[in-house]
């Protein structure tokens, strides 16, 4: 994954307060967390398998603060958003990473104790890379908005599921919304990114799991389908902080911009559309300048990560 700079500055938080302007893939994930009554008809109460691979731990067993279990390189776990929210949310009470993966062992809905402590296991290592208090949690105890905080979780997962992260940033990117998406076109894309053929369980979970973050619909009898995916103009700009600017003012190429998969991870389908953002956020003033001259094509931020969060600034 692309490696994070920094960069940022205070602003005039306009925005604060503003109600989410309804943006966002409500139809596929939760519109609230716990006390906002989040809509999880849809998500199934997955049993996945346990991670394995270099640094993962026996069910039940606490991680050490910072560790991020590594997958197998074959293995695709179900996803877990339900859990991911609930998680999101028990993670603003608590101070440590034991901390949480205890709370979350307890308070899972998992009728099996080892099943409640390997989703525990699985959500923080997707979830939490940085920490107990890191994105996830700092973007919820800002905003408290499902929506904005879906597309962070989103795009969380799929940095830190390389394979889901590679389909959509590859083979998936090139094809037009709506399209079919023709029968053997995963098993090429996961034969050609493990080098053999895949095991049976990683292909039908990519696949699912594609369904749930949005970006693929199926109808009885007939083939995948490939769906738009509408995240908010506020996560874009946090990630871009979070990535390029996190605490301090920072020029920043745009292409080097773009070369991060991050849109790609949030359903954008072209370096138009990123670039309409950018300047949709630089004419609200949320950046400092975006510049395009001759071959020239930057953007200067104009706040810290911070700022933006405490701010709640939204585009």
């Amino acid at each position: 994954m692309s490696k994070e700079q920094k960069h940022g500055r205070a602003l005039d938080a306009e925005s604060r307060g503003h109600a989410v302007s309804g943006e966002g893939q409500g139809e596929l994930w939760p519109d609230g967390i716990i006390g906002l009554e989040p809509d999880t008809s849809r998500l199934s109460d997955f049993s996945g398998e346990c991670v394995e691979g270099p640094g993962a731990k026996a069910p039940g067993q606490p991680m050490d603060s910072g560790q991020v279990l590594q997958p197998s390189r074959k293995t695709i776990q179900d996803l877990l958003l339900k859990e991911g929210f609930l998680a999101v949310q028990l993670a603003a009470e608590v101070d440590s990473v034991e901390a949480l993966q205890g709370t979350l062992a307890k308070q899972l809905s998992q009728n099996s104790k080892e099943t409640r402590a390997r989703y525990a296991q699985s959500l923080l290592r997707w979830f939490f890379p940085d920490g107990v208090h890191g994105l996830a949690t700092r973007v919820w105890v800002a905003y408290r908005d499902g929506t904005v905080e879906s597309d962070i979780l989103r795009y969380l997962y799929l940095v830190a599921e390389p394979v889901v992260g590679a389909c959509v940033a590859g083979p998936l990117f090139p094809l037009e919304n709506g399209m079919e998406v023709p029968p053997d076109y995963f098993d090429r894309f996961l034969g050609d990114h493990l080098g053999e053929a895949p095991p049976p369980k990683t292909r039908k979970r990519l696949k699912s799991n594609l369904m749930h973050l949005g970006f693929l619909a199926r109808a009885k009898g007939k083939p995948d389908r490939l769906c738009p995916v509408a995240s908010t103009k506020t996560a874009f700009l946090i990630l871009v902080h979070h990535l390029f600017a996190p605490t301090g003012p920072r020029t920043v190429e745009v292409s080097r911009l773009l070369s991060d998969p991050f849109w790609k991870y949030l359903g954008y389908k072209s370096e138009d559309a990123v670039r309409h953002v950018l300047r949709e956020a630089d004419a609200a003033g949320l950046l400092g300048k975006y510049v395009v001259a001759d071959q020239l094509e930057q953007v200067t931020t104009c706040m810290t990560l911070d700022e933006m969060l405490v701010r709640k600034v939204r585009l």
